[in-house]
């Protein structure tokens, strides 16, 4: 099967890495050559950044995906920051970053969430 589309840029807080989130990657693999998963770092995390990275490149080990981080929301994103990011499609399930992104002229692709997974229903690990 030939791929028309050669990178999908997926972005999210990813705090904490879940199933549902490989998951979704896993389906846009299927739709494309490349993804590139931009994880949102910011000062609220619940979980260390570097930790959520090592287990997302772990759990896509072997498969077409570069993981980076950044500290701009894809919600709040300005096209110059946008032009930074070499990607075809932009995929995700916020609806509300969807339509940002679309006004910025990417072209853009509904992705359903994993809602069995939702962060909110993972438990914060005991101290």
């Amino acid at each position: 099967m030939s791929l028309s589309i050669n990178t999908i840029l997926f972005s999210g807080r990813m705090d904490p890495v879940h199933p549902g989130h490989i998951i979704t990657i896993k389906r846009l693999l299927k739709k494309c050559q490349k993804v590139i998963v931009v994880m949102l770092d910011y000062p609220e995390r619940r979980y260390p950044m570097a930790y959520c990275m090592d287990i997302l490149k772990e759990s896509l080990d072997g498969l077409p995906v570069e993981v980076i981080a950044n500290n701009v929301h894809f919600g709040k994103i300005t096209k110059e920051q946008l032009s930074e990011y070499d990607f075809d499609v932009y995929a995700t399930g916020n609806l509300i970053v969807l339509r940002h992104i679309e006004k910025l002229g990417a072209k853009v692709m509904y992705c359903d969430r994993a809602y069995l997974y939702e962060a909110s229903k993972i438990p914060m690990p005991q101290e």
